[in-house]
């Protein structure tokens, strides 16, 4: 082998070392603006939160949704033996259907909490690989790196809100309430 020859490999060899050393430098920079080990905020849990929230209201909602259309059809059904003309008996049926219909449509809140749990499962699995690469990179080298800054706008340009609090967090009724005292 020349010289000349080894010389250009050595040059070309060099060039992909340097080039996968900018390439592991963009894999820490992108892994910590998700998972920072310094940051204040974990990304992960707080959207697993904000889902899991979604999925207590939504039940929450639901279950007072069907008990008061329960009690409507109940005072509908009473009504209806008590009032015996015709005309009203039928508008009373129509509201006992129309209270069924609602309950029918009570079974979203079910699809929805399967689904959501299903992204979060996958949120999940995606978390632990992006914890898995951060120990193949080294939490060294990635807590080295500076931590993004918070963005109070999304991507859209729109501004980022954080609300409404979860469970235990922010002002509760009562300290809105003692304010008006």
């Amino acid at each position: 082998m020349s010289e000349e020859n080894t010389q250009r490999q050595y040059h070309v060899l060099s060039e992909k070392i340097v080039e996968l050393y900018a390439f592991m430098q963009r894999i820490k920079s992108e892994l910590a603006a998700v998972k920072h080990p310094n940051s204040p905020i974990d990304h992960f849990t707080s959207v697993a939160d904000q889902l899991s929230a979604i999925v207590d209201a939504t039940e929450n909602a639901t279950n007072t949704i069907m008990e008061e259309t329960e009690s409507m059809a109940g005072i509908a059904g009473e009504l209806k033996e008590k009032i015996q003309i015709g005309e009203v008996t039928d508008r009373l049926d129509s509201l006992v259907d129309h209270s069924n219909k609602v309950f029918e449509a009570c079974t979203f809140q079910d699809i929805t909490g399967q689904r959501i749990s299903k992204i979060v499962k996958t949120m999940n699995l995606l978390e632990g690989t992006l914890n898995s690469l951060v120990v193949i990179i080294g939490e060294e080298g990635i807590a080295a790196l500076p931590v993004a800054p918070v963005d109070n706008q999304d991507q859209d340009g729109d501004i980022s809100m954080d609300g409404p609090a979860l469970e235990g967090e922010g002002v509760s009724q009562a300290e809105i309430d003692a304010l008006f005292d």
